[in-house]
């Protein structure tokens, strides 16, 4: 299920960076210091994305760890104690795979290798997964994965997404779609099977724009295609209710989007292209900041989720990397089933207990010959009856996910970033 919402979020934040947040002709002139190799950046870029989704094949043994770990990641005990999951031990109770990944002979090929090197050519992957016994039943998960993406710079990377999410500002809502539109046209064609952009709309206040954008959620769209794809964003995707708010220290918002009934509603707002407070006087957006989540999801008869989950949002910057680092320490009110709600949640809370749990998403270009997106997740386990339902409610959705599902989704993020690529190379 981590997977799958894993990669919707990359379709989702890739439909904003092209026509679901305005995008435009600056968007890729953001990738570099002049038009050509701007250009070149942005298509490698996409076509490392688009190798990552192409003919996936996983060799067995890492095809079976896999396996094992979308249905006992919450029960890490099992896996821990089955040696042959793993190619990396250590002296401190440290059990470690180590993935590489690559595009070759026409297929991407997963392979489990305790000697995979940083990613040195585009599209190449490294993945290390570890998980660490901490005593009784604590158990500490941390992934990390990088993905060369091409010889984009960080700082670019950051640029264009910001020219995205501001490039509709002094401009009318029509407008800024009509660009978007025009900037990619095989993206947008090819996005319609997923959603429809309802709206855009612009309001000019106090030298800012307020950016107010609508999208809707249409699995039957996908159904001729793509239809276990369509069955599992109808029965997984759509019902989902959530929110999402960044603001500052002080309470200042500065992006508010908000999902229900298959719609998701965005809204911010700019000035001189930078990202200012939601209302008011426009204050600049700082590198320190909260987010606040809610979501609930369906699950048979219930819906499971949670109220105010706050973490630290920092956003890192150096010369050499960009990268939201979030830090939950603060556990949220849970929304279980009555049955489910009576049992002891002390395993609950153990994850933000301590330094908390961290999930980073970044670029970076000091690891190798190459620029990698780079993506890390820590948090603690402890077992419990709790615990366990939440396992077998996500094992569950893991199932409905691997096999044709999985396979008709890297289809479609495969085409999307394909799409991509020959948009930005349309003369």
């Amino acid at each position: 299920m981590r997977r799958a919402r894993y990669s919707l979020a990359i379709s989702a934040l890739t439909a904003l960076v092209s026509i679901g947040g305005a995008g435009c002709k600056a968007s890729i002139d953001a990738f570099g210091t002049s038009p050509a190799y701007a250009r070149a950046a942005a298509e490698n870029t996409f076509a490392a994305f688009a190798y990552r989704f192409y003919q996936v094949r996983r060799e067995p043994s890492f095809h079976r760890a896999r396996e094992l770990m979308g249905q006992h990641a919450l029960i890490p005990s099992r896996l821990y104690r089955d040696s042959t999951l793993w190619n990396v031990a250590t002296p401190d109770s440290t059990r470690t795979l180590i993935v590489g990944g690559s595009f070759a002979a026409n297929h991407y090929t997963f392979a489990a290798n305790a000697q995979a090197p940083t990613p040195r050519a585009l599209g190449d992957q490294r993945h290390s997964l570890s998980l660490k016994w901490l005593g009784g039943g604590d158990y500490e998960w941390f992934t990390q994965v990088d993905h060369a993406i091409g010889s984009v710079k960080p700082a670019h990377i950051g640029a264009a997404i910001m020219a995205t999410l501001t490039a509709a500002e002094d401009r009318s809502g029509d407008e800024a779609l009509a660009d978007a539109r025009g900037t990619f046209p095989e993206t947008a064609k090819h996005l319609a099977q997923l959603f429809t952009i309802d709206s855009l709309r612009t309001a000019h206040d106090g030298g800012a724009t307020t950016t107010t954008f609508a999208v809707s959620f249409h699995p039957e769209r996908l159904r001729p295609r793509y239809g276990f794809f369509a069955n599992f964003v109808e029965k997984y995707i759509t019902p989902s209710v959530y929110r999402l708010q960044v603001s500052d220290h002080a309470g200042r918002q500065y992006i508010d989007a908000t999902g229900r009934d298959g719609r998701l509603t965005v809204r911010l707002r700019s000035r001189d292209h930078q990202l200012v407070s939601l209302g008011g006087i426009p204050v600049p957006m700082p590198d320190s900041l909260q987010l606040t989540m809610d979501v609930s999801m369906k699950y048979k008869l219930f819906r499971v989720g949670f109220t105010n989950l706050v973490s630290d949002l920092t956003i890192e910057r150096s010369e050499h990397q960009r990268a939201w680092l979030m830090r939950f320490r603060k556990e949220p009110s849970w929304h279980l089933p009555l049955a489910v709600d009576k049992l002891i949640k002390v395993p609950l809370r153990r994850p933000f207990q301590g330094p908390g749990a961290e999930l980073s998403l970044g670029v970076r270009d000091d690891r190798g010959p190459m620029t990698v997106s780079d993506r890390h997740a820590r948090f603690v386990v402890n077992e419990g009856a709790i615990i366990r339902w939440l396992g077998r409610l996500g094992a569950s959705a893991f199932g409905d996910f691997t096999g044709r599902t999985e396979l008709e989704e890297n289809l479609f993020l495969y085409e999307t970033f394909e799409a991509l690529r020959r948009d930005v190379n349309r003369d």
